[in-house]
């Protein structure tokens, strides 16, 4: 069963969209705020978590496949934040990463989701189950969040580089 067609499902898919377009910079290479790390893995953590309050029979095994998925997600984007090559100015808070294109398809999949779940309600007709698509949510939000985190933590042990905000 899947619930009807909802401001929740609408959100999921602004959010998505939102977190892709904000790690487009990092993706490409252009000099960033630090914090703007951030963001895109916490859209990507709301609309995860957005995704699971939707499931409509939850169950323990909902969210220990949801865990397990975030988790999994978590330990591919701490491996992938400490391995990206990049520099740091830390007198102006600013980084630019090599150009890299996991940041885009963790949030890419992420628009992907979202407009099944949109789809899938506006239709009343399951295409993927809920729990599944909360669980894959949770695998890249994990993934952009731990990868985020690990890349804010190396810009302290980074040597200075001078960077220019474009």
């Amino acid at each position: 069963m899947i619930a009807p067609l909802s401001l929740s499902n609408l959100i999921t898919v602004v959010l998505a969209v939102i977190c892709l377009s904000t790690i487009l910079p990092q993706a490409r290479g252009n000099v960033v705020k630090i914090w703007r790390l951030a963001m895109p893995a916490s859209l990507a953590m709301v609309e995860a978590i957005i995704l699971l309050a939707a499931v409509y029979d939850a169950d323990l095994a909902t969210d220990a496949a949801w865990l397990a998925a975030l988790l999994v997600g978590g330990v591919a984007g701490r491996t992938r934040g400490w391995a990206l090559a990049m520099q740091v100015d830390q007198t102006s808070s600013l980084m630019r990463q090599r150009q890299s294109a996991d940041g885009t398809i963790a949030a890419s999949a992420l628009v992907l989701l979202a407009l099944t779940d949109f789809t899938s309600a506006a239709l009343q007709e399951v295409w993927i189950d809920p729990g599944h698509l909360a669980a894959a949510a949770a695998l890249f939000a994990g993934f952009l969040g731990s990868r985020a985190l690990a890349m804010a933590v190396r810009t302290t042990r980074l040597p200075h580089h001078e960077l220019h905000a474009a």
